[in-house]
């Protein structure tokens, strides 16, 4: 059983790091992708449940316990492990992506430093929102200068919560990264 669940944990770990690393491609195999990998995890979650069940059948009391706490643990996976790809999207105060994004320009402060260096440039933040809708886990994964980077975390991680995302009904969290850019007006 710790095997089946030792797998079941790789794998939801090797979805999450394909999806960071291939965030933003937008492509149809990235989508595509990312659905089997999701599909394969719980296709092995599934197998782990339906063995402890036949164990239980067989050894009693104590097996159905350890279904239940099998089961348990595949429930927490499901909570901890963010989605790539989602029926139906996380949206921040009613609207759409660029909703998100104006409350990053509006929030945005130009550290002073950097600005009169004249350091510009594109800060890529990701982020998890997770399934109650707060912002988790945001990190840089593109910078350019530590003064930009610290700011474009700062106004990420100071947002409101956002509607959260949603799969087969049930509140997810998911992956979300958001370009901050940064460019000296004169």
């Amino acid at each position: 059983m710790k095997k089946i669940y030792t797998i079941a944990m790789i794998a939801a770990c090797a979805m999450m790091v394909f999806s960071c690393k291939n965030e933003g491609k937008g492509s149809k195999e990235l989508k595509d992708a990312s659905e089997e990998a999701v599909e394969t995890v719980e296709g092995i979650a599934e197998d782990a449940v339906e063995g402890a069940e036949a164990a239980a059948a067989a050894l009693g009391e104590e097996a159905k316990e350890a279904v239940d706490r099998t089961q348990n643990a595949l429930d927490k996976l499901e909570d901890i492990v963010p989605y790539a790809s989602v029926e139906a999207k996380p949206t921040f105060n009613g609207g759409d992506a660029d909703s998100f994004i104006k409350y990053v320009q509006q929030n945005i402060k130009y550290p002073e430093n950097a600005l009169e260096n004249g350091v510009e440039g594109k800060v890529t933040v990701n982020f998890v929102v997770d399934a109650t809708g707060k912002i988790r886990n945001a990190k840089v994964v593109n910078g350019v200068d530590d003064e930009l980077n610290a700011e474009a975390l700062r106004v990420v991680e100071s947002a409101p919560a956002w509607a959260p995302a949603k799969q087969n009904g049930k509140n997810v969290p998911v992956t979300c990264s958001i370009p901050v850019t940064f460019k000296i007006v004169k």
